[in-house]
């Protein structure tokens, strides 16, 4: 088995604890088979389902196909991980999260910036 798969497959054991493979594959909305192949190295799961993994530790997409294909774990600082997404978000989602931010900022100091 290569790397990433080995990660997956270790990844997904973990996440996975002591539920069986069928009750774990119910909560994701996906086949015990799919569920079964992922941990043996011999499928890989879709962006999707990559993304629903990636939430049970709270990573992003990202986040985790680094850790698959590099081996990195992400932060586990919040602010890192908010300036990661950040980062990668549109200019008008920026725009919101920087309002946002602002608006934030006068609640907490009672004042208008």
């Amino acid at each position: 088995m290569n790397p990433k798969a080995e990660r997956l497959a270790t990844y997904v054991r973990e996440i996975r604890g002591s539920q069986s493979q069928r009750q774990f594959a119910k909560r994701l909305g996906v086949s015990q088979s799919s569920v079964n192949l992922w941990e043996s190295g011999q499928s890989w799961p879709e962006t999707e389902n990559l993304e629903k993994l990636a939430a049970f530790k709270g990573w992003s997409l990202q986040d985790f196909q680094t850790y698959l294909i590099e081996g990195k774990l992400p932060s586990s600082d919040p602010l890192d991980q908010v300036l990661r997404i950040l980062r990668s978000l549109p200019t008008e989602a920026v725009a919101k999260v920087a309002t946002e931010a602002v608006e934030t900022l006068a609640a907490r100091t009672g004042s208008m910036l």
